[in-house]
């Protein structure tokens, strides 16, 4: 039996503030009643997301859906990539329920069961570029992941660290804004040193540090309005030191991606970057925390097929 046509929907119920179990059914039943040939499973606890891709891709699917946030859809391309070679043939779609969904921002995705439903029919899909992560894990090993839209140093992981450990009742804005306020009130700057491909050398105090390879974060943050998902090169976003009033004055242009043009934004382009920071410190990727720095990132280029 082939499953080539055939959709695998990997579900995390708990995303969207836990809307999406309640959600899926009905969701499930609109996609069969559209001709949609799908099974699903949901995830159990953090990070089963890359087993069941994992299993779905050895079972023989070629068609894989994500139901979540931008977590769930990391560990599906996690779970996707552990096959070196058959991940090529593999083709991943997007069904945004979480608390933040920035990666599919990047594509204007329209939201919406009926949306979802055309995007599946239309048949088009794009090669995207992925990242690459070499860290040291929480518990001090040596790891390696991969990554879709960005990843975060400084007051963004701290934020991202925040808001996963307190309820996402109140949507993704509010909730991300609730965090940056309440995080930045005793953030200090993280001291780094960072080397990228064309070995020039960055050093300094600065208050964030984001790789992108997608345009948003943090719930519709436009942080690397410029950024092209295959290109093969990183938008890098350096936050300058500033004070705690300057940063609150200018964090409403992040969101309409003006932010760019104030004098406390350094924005480099690079296939690979290196950071080491002077006290060990915590990054998110795609809206989790994997591990600690020292880290580095390199681009893939257009390693996935998105269907958009």
């Amino acid at each position: 039996m082939t499953y080539d046509g055939k959709w695998f929907a990997v579900v995390n119920p708990h995303s969207g503030n836990g809307k999406t179990a309640k959600n899926w059914p009905n969701l499930y039943k609109l996609l069969l009643q559209n001709n949609i040939e799908i099974e699903y499973e949901y995830t159990s606890s953090q990070g089963e997301g890359i087993v069941l891709a994992k299993q779905a891709q050895d079972f023989g699917y070629k068609k894989i859906i994500a139901v979540g946030g931008d977590g769930t859809v990391n560990e599906v391309l996690n779970g996707l990539l552990a096959d070196k070679e058959n991940y090529k043939d593999m083709e991943l779609a997007i069904l945004e329920h979480g608390t933040g969904s920035d990666f599919v921002r990047s594509f204007q995705q329209k939201k919406g069961i009926n949306n979802f439903i055309k995007l599946l029919r239309r048949n088009k899909s794009v090669k995207v570029d992925i990242g690459r992560l070499d860290f040291e894990s929480i518990n001090g090993s040596q790891e390696s992941r991969y990554f879709l839209n960005a990843v975060n140093l400084g007051i963004g992981a701290e934020v991202v660290n925040r808001v996963n450990n307190n309820s996402k009742a109140l949507g993704s804005k509010i909730t991300y804004f609730k965090g940056t306020i309440a995080t930045l009130l005793n953030f200090e700057n993280v001291e780094v040193t960072c080397q990228l491909d064309n070995d020039e050398i960055i050093e300094g105090k600065y208050k964030g540090l984001i790789i992108c390879n997608g345009q948003y974060m943090g719930g519709g943050m436009h942080i690397a309005p410029q950024a092209q998902t295959n290109d093969g090169l990183f938008e890098i976003v350096f936050i300058k030191d500033l004070t705690k009033l300057r940063f609150l004055t200018c964090f409403p242009s992040i969101y309409l991606g003006k932010h760019i043009n104030l004098p406390e934004i350094v924005i480099y382009r690079s296939k690979k970057i290196s950071i080491t920071t002077k006290e060990q410190t915590i990054f998110e990727a795609d809206g989790e925390i994997p591990g600690l720095s020292p880290l580095v990132c390199q681009i893939i280029p257009k390693a996935i097929t998105l269907r958009i």
